[in-house]
């Protein structure tokens, strides 16, 4: 609607006083259009918020820092892999294993194809990840 299309422009103005410009460039709609899909998304059922993220996912990644986009989308998948296990186990494990090749996948989906730093990271080990390399499995302990 017009009140969104203007909301986006007040943004990207705002965008552009924090970076003390007097004028707009191309980044700080960008980063405008982020903030308005992230908002908009995150109001959605699950189901929907999912389908929409894959959707508008190369606007949502606009200046975010690959290893938290990364450490996002391997949360997602750990958090899939332990409602598997609770539903064929019916409790939960101490230790939750998530193929490497899944996250290599969904991260070549948004344009990183270089994990190698993202493994070495703080942000990675900070959340208890580690990596097995010869089964080739990223595995989390709780």
């Amino acid at each position: 609607t017009v009140r969104h299309i203007e909301s986006m422009i007040r943004m990207a103005e705002a965008h552009a006083r924090m970076h003390l410009r007097d004028y707009v460039v191309e980044d700080d709609v960008n980063m405008a259009i982020r903030v308005m899909l992230e908002s908009f998304i995150d109001t959605q059922k699950f189901s929907v918020m999912r389908s929409m993220r894959k959707t508008f996912a190369r606007y949502l990644a606009f200046r975010r820092d690959n290893n938290e986009l990364l450490l996002f989308i391997l949360k997602q998948l750990v958090s899939e892999q332990v409602m598997y296990q609770r539903n064929r186990y019916g409790a939960q494990q101490d230790t939750t294993e998530v193929p490497e090749k899944d996250l290599i996948e969904k991260a070549r989906q948004i344009n990183i194809h270089n994990l190698s730093a993202f493994f070495d990271s703080d942000l990675f080990k900070m959340n208890k990840f580690s990596r097995d390399v010869k089964r080739k499995l990223i595995v989390q302990n709780f």
